[in-house]
């Protein structure tokens, strides 16, 4: 670990705390200091949006009372225009309309006429502009009103609104005419409403005056196509779909932009209103101008750092002075432990002045006379002591030398074992029938064979005889070197049997092997005789005929055909001397075949396998399950199946015998 001094531990352990905290705290008040500022700024908003909105009340009160005054008049003029001039609207299109408002004194800046079809195409009007404009564009909600006049058929007087174009509060009315082909609209402009819009205008230009960080306060109408009451500057597209979605939400919203180099705050307010039946809500934007505020927000900021880093520098010049005081008797100290440390046991701390490191030194200098007498002591010893140990070294290197020696010998034993085995592994397959020979006898067959060790306890037979085809599943006793040995002897038996006595039925076949190997492993003192032997399934298919013959000690046979399983038991009478059973002779058993039959022998390795989720055996009843479910496939994809549904079956348990099944299909 890297040394520091007393000052940098001072610095470290006191001095960096207390500049955090006061960092950190310095950080907060920032912090807070700027959130009372934007809320300050957010409060100031929304005092101002409501004063506009006191202003917006104020306008429904003063337009709701001249509408009161307005209404009944207009209601005379619409029906005036639909009775006495539109009774027939046969050539309603076509008629001066100018010359109609002229006789119904009524203003021509104040009033506009409009005929207006069912398809809501205006098809005549005093204000040519609008000639062949179609209402029903401004929007779903003007088309249902337009549709809703035309059905009910009354007078429909609708609030003052304002115009996107003139900027100016205008009036609708609406009158369909007696057969109901069209609407007469009437368009009223009025001064005392051009002074209420004047107002609000007024309002939102003194706010200006009134705040200097307020760059603009507006008011946006129509929430389909929004403008603003107080300026006439077309909106970028994205403003208007971003205040389009506060009509629609009937929220606020607060969004600060850089532009410039300046810092604008972009508060918006919806409000509603009832101001028309088009227009039911208004936007409020007020633009403000943060620029000097955070520039003022910065300024303080580097005040404050500027002032922390001159206290921080004092602070640690002030700690180095007193430190020092301290600091050089220690490095004085230190230079000369140093030294001792390096060896030289004869120096000694240099003792000045009258304090703690005094009395250190002092004391320091005893414990190194102390240890310079240990250290004689204690080099005798270790030069004793080494001379004990190499001895003892080479003692525990010819002991060493003798053990590897050993290893080698049985190393080199193990190796000549395992090459006998794998020499008596090929022994045993070469006893075993090839794959030629036994798809002369038997063209579709599989054999599953699967030895726990090296070489097997479990083998498979096959021969022929005047016409007669013979196979076999045979488990010797034990496994690996022994099994194998036990089963040469049976196969030798086994030939002997068919191709020297010229025995033809099973069961004469297990007789005379039972006799054969009851011989091979008996000898003259009962006591000494091998207790080894096997369990077999032999089978004799006769083509001629159609029928099989079969033999068994323990081991059956299993006969499969449409899904239907027939077992040929064998006889509970072993081949060998064993212990369990004396023999009491076997059983000869015939049965006939078909054509497709599936014929199978084996030994109990398979059903006997522990696995599955909880360690236990395959058992053979869910092994004749299994042989039912294969039985339908050809037969080297029965043997695929077999394989994988044991590998699977015992997953990390170690195989417990040889495995072996024979399947044949006639």
């Amino acid at each position: 670990m890297k040394q520091t001094t007393v000052f940098r531990q001072l610095i470290y352990n006191i001095v960096f705390p207390v500049v955090i905290a006061l960092f950190i705290l310095g950080l907060i008040n920032f912090s807070t200091t700027r959130s009372i500022l934007k809320e300050s700024s957010k409060t100031r908003n929304f005092l101002i949006s409501d004063e506009i909105t006191q202003v917006l009340k104020f306008q429904d009160v003063t337009m709701s009372v001249l509408e009161d005054n307005l209404n009944p008049m207009l209601e005379q003029v619409s029906k005036k225009l639909t009775v006495n001039y539109f009774v027939s609207t046969k050539n309603i299109a076509t008629a001066d309309l100018n010359q109609i408002r002229n006789e119904l004194k009524l203003e021509s800046k104040l009033y506009d006429l409009y005929v207006i079809d069912t398809n809501g195409v205006v098809v005549n009007t005093t204000f040519k502009k609008d000639l062949g404009l179609n209402f029903f564009s401004f929007g779903e909600e003007h088309k249902a009103l337009i549709k809703r006049i035309f059905s009910e058929g009354q007078f429909k007087s609708e609030k003052f609104t304002i115009e996107a174009k003139t900027r100016r509060l205008k009036k609708y009315t609406y009158q369909p005419t007696l057969d109901g082909k069209y609407i007469i609209e009437l368009g009223i402009y009025s001064s005392t409403a051009d002074q209420i819009v004047n107002i609000i205008k007024e309002t939102l230009e003194e706010l200006n005056i009134k705040e200097k960080s307020i760059v603009s306060a507006e008011l946006f109408m129509n929430a389909d196509n929004p403008f603003s009451l107080t300026k006439t500057d077309q909106l970028d597209p994205n403003e208007k779909e971003f205040i389009k979605q506060r009509f629609t939400k009937r929220d606020s919203s607060l969004i600060n932009k850089r532009i410039e180099r300046r810092h604008l705050s972009y508060q918006y307010f919806y409000m509603n209103s009832e101001n028309s039946d088009l227009y039911k809500g208004s936007v409020i934007r007020i633009v403000s101008d943060r620029t000097d505020e955070i520039r003022d927000e910065y300024f303080r900021l580097l005040s404050y750092v500027v002032i922390f880093i001159v206290v921080l520098v004092l602070i640690i010049s002030l700690i180095y002075r007193k430190t020092r005081n301290i600091t050089n008797p220690i490095r004085k100290l230190v230079t000369n432990v140093n030294r001792i440390a390096d060896g030289n046991l004869s120096e000694r701390a240099e003792v000045a002045g009258n304090n703690e490191i005094t009395t250190l030194s002092q004391k320091f200098n005893v414990m190194i006379e102390q240890l310079e007498e240990l250290y004689t002591d204690l080099d005798k010893k270790v030069k004793e002591r080494t001379a004990q140990v190499v001895a003892q070294k080479e003692e525990i290197e010819t002991q060493r030398d003798e053990i590897e020696k050993h290893r080698d010998q049985l190393a080199e034993q193990q190796k000549h074992i395992m090459d006998s085995i794998n020499y008596a592994k090929r022994l045993q397959y070469a006893i075993l029938p090839t794959d030629e020979y036994i798809k002369e006898l038997f063209p579709e067959y599989f054999i599953v064979f699967h030895p726990k060790d090296i070489v097997s306890g479990d083998i498979y037979w096959f021969n022929q005889l005047n016409g007669k085809r013979y196979f076999s599943a045979i488990d010797c006793t034990g496994h690996g070197v022994p099994g194998a040995l036990v089963s040469m002897v049976g196969h030798n038996w086994l030939d002997y049997a068919v191709k020297d006595l010229k025995l033809e039925r099973p069961i004469d076949i297990l007789e005379s092997l039972n006799v054969g190997v009851t011989a091979t492993f008996k000898e003259k003192d009962e006591d000494g005789a091998v207790k080894d032997g096997m369990d077999i399934a032999l089978c004799c298919v006769d083509y001629k005929t159609m029928k099989l013959q079969f033999a068994g000690a323990y081991n059956p046979a299993i006969i499969i055909r449409n899904n239907e399983l027939i077992q040929l038991k064998g006889d509970k009478c072993p081949i060998g001397a064993f212990s369990r059973r004396a023999a009491t002779g076997y059983t000869h058993q015939e049965i006939d075949i078909q054509t497709g039959d599936m014929v199978y022998v084996f030994s109990d390795g398979y059903a006997d396998q522990f696995g599955g989720d909880d360690g236990r055996k395959f058992l053979i009843a869910n092994f004749k399950k299994l042989l039912i479910e294969v039985s339908t496939l050809p037969v080297d994809q029965q043997k695929d199946k077999l394989e994988q549904t044991f590998f699977d079956w015992m997953k990390y348990e170690s195989q417990l015998d040889d495995i072996l099944v024979v399947g044949v299909k006639i």
